[in-house]
C-alpha cells in the first residue's frame, strides 16, 4: 500500500499539515517535530508523488476560493480542519487556495468576499451560501465566468452550483422532534424553539422538520415560541432567559444552530423537573451540557466530512474535470447522548 501524507501523519500523530510542512522543508514547524516525521516517513518508505508533481508543470495552477461565515461559530471548527486536511491533498497536485471567512449572515459582505476572492484569480468556491436573492445572483455570474461553487453545511436555491455537501435538514429537525416525542412518553408537554438567521436555508428547513413532525405525530407537544438568536450567544442567553420566564412551566427547549455557549447558561436557573435541552453538534459548552445532566441529547451531522468533502469535490473537478457522481452528498446524522459521548 502507498504511504502517503495522511498515513505519516497517523503514524506520528500530527497533522497532515504539519507533514507536509516538514517534507517540504516549510516554516512555522519545530525542529524535532520536524525530524521525527522526516525520520518516520524514511522508515515507512515514503516517496513524493511524481505524477503529481509532473501534472503541477503541465497544467496551469488552479486555484480554490474557499469562504466560512464561521466566525464566532465553533460549530465550524471540524470544518475547518476537514477543509485543511483537504487542502493539504490537493496542494500536492499543485492547486492553491484563499480563504475568508465573516462572521453572520450578512450577504452584501458575503458578495464582496466573492468579488475579493473573483479578483485574486479563483477557479472554483467552496462556500457556506447565504440563501439571499444577492448570493444567488452572483453564483449565477460565477457560472457565466465557468467559476464553479459547491456548497457545504448549508445549501442555496435555484442556482448552479455543482453540488451541496452536508446533512439532510428537515430530517434533522424531524429527528430532533422524534426526540422530544420519545422523552414526553405521551404526556402533555410544551417546547420552545430558539433558531438563528432566516438567512440559513438549513435551519429555515430543519425549523420545518421540527414542526412538522410534531405536529404530525406528537400532538401532545405544544411548540409555545420561536425566537431567533441570529446565531450570537449574549442573544442566545437574553432569549432563552426570556423564554423561561414567560414559561416557567415550559418541558424542554431545542437549540437548532449555533448560541447554544450563551443560551445553556441561562438553563440552570429552569426548576421544572421535567425539562429537557436537546441540541445540534458537539462543541465544548455542549460536552459540558451533556455531562452535567443539563441537555438530554445532540444531533451530529458530521463536519469535518462537509469540509473534506466539499474540497475534494471542487479540487477534482477543477484537476480532472471530474464532475461529481451526485449534486446532493449528504452527511449522516447521530444522536449522541451523555453516555455515548
Amino acid at each position: 500500500m502507498r504511504v502517503t501524507i495522511k498515513s505519516i501523519a497517523e503514524a506520528v500523530g500530527v497533522s497532515r499539515g504539519t507533514v507536509d510542512r516538514a517534507l517540504n522543508n516549510r516554516s512555522g514547524i519545530n525542529h524535532e517535530i520536524a525530524e521525527k516525521i522526516k525520520k518516520t516517513a524514511e522508515e515507512m518508505g515514503y516517496r513524493p508523488n511524481l505524477a503529481a508533481k509532473a501534472l503541477v508543470k503541465t497544467k496551469v495552477v488552479k486555484k480554490i476560493g474557499i469562504i466560512l461565515n464561521s466566525e464566532g461559530n465553533e460549530f465550524f471548527d471540524e470544518v475547518k480542519r476537514g477543509i485543511e486536511d483537504s487542502l493539504q491533498d490537493l496542494c500536492e497536485f499543485g492547486l492553491e487556495y484563499e480563504w475568508r471567512t465573516m462572521k453572520g449572515y450578512d450577504d452584501k459582505r458575503e458578495e464582496e468576499l466573492m468579488e475579493e476572492l473573483e479578483g485574486l484569480g479563483i477557479s472554483g468556491l467552496v462556500m457556506t451560501p447565504i440563501n439571499s436573492e444577492r448570493i444567488i445572483r452572483k453564483i449565477h455570474e460565477f457560472h457565466k465566468k465557468n467559476i464553479k461553487v459547491v456548497a457545504i453545511n448549508s445549501d442555496v436555491l435555484n442556482t448552479e452550483r455543482i453540488a451541496y455537501v452536508g446533512c439532510k435538514h428537515k430530517k434533522s429537525g424531524t429527528v430532533a422532534a422524534g426526540l422530544f416525542g420519545l422523552m414526553s412518553q405521551g404526556r402533555e408537554e410544551t417546547v420552545a424553539i430558539v433558531t438563528g438567521s432566516k438567512l440559513n436555508l438549513a435551519l429555515e428547513r430543519r425549523e420545518r422538520g421540527f414542526v412538522e413532525t410534531i405536529e404530525k405525530d406528537y400532538p401532545n407537544i405544544r411548540i409555545v415560541d420561536i425566537l431567533g438568536n441570529d446565531d450570537s450567544d449574549e442573544l442566545s442567553y437574553e432569549v432563552t432567559e426570556r423564554l423561561l420566564k414567560e414559561y416557567p412551566n415550559l418541558d424542554g427547549l431545542c437549540f437548532l444552530g449555533a448560541g447554544v455557549s450563551g443560551g445553556i447558561k441561562a438553563v440552570p436557573s429552569h426548576r421544572n423537573a421535567n425539562f429537557k435541552v436537546v441540541t445540534f453538534d458537539l462543541i465544548e459548552a455542549v460536552k459540558k451540557g451533556l455531562s452535567n445532566n443539563l441537555i438530554a441529547a445532540t444531533i451530529l451531522q458530521e463536519p469535518y466530512k462537509q469540509g473534506f468533502d466539499g474540497v475534494q469535490i471542487m479540487g477534482k473537478y477543477l484537476l480532472f474535470q471530474q464532475m461529481p457522481k451526485n449534486e446532493k452528498n449528504y452527511t449522516e446524522l447521530s444522536i449522541i447522548t451523555k453516555y455515548s459521548m
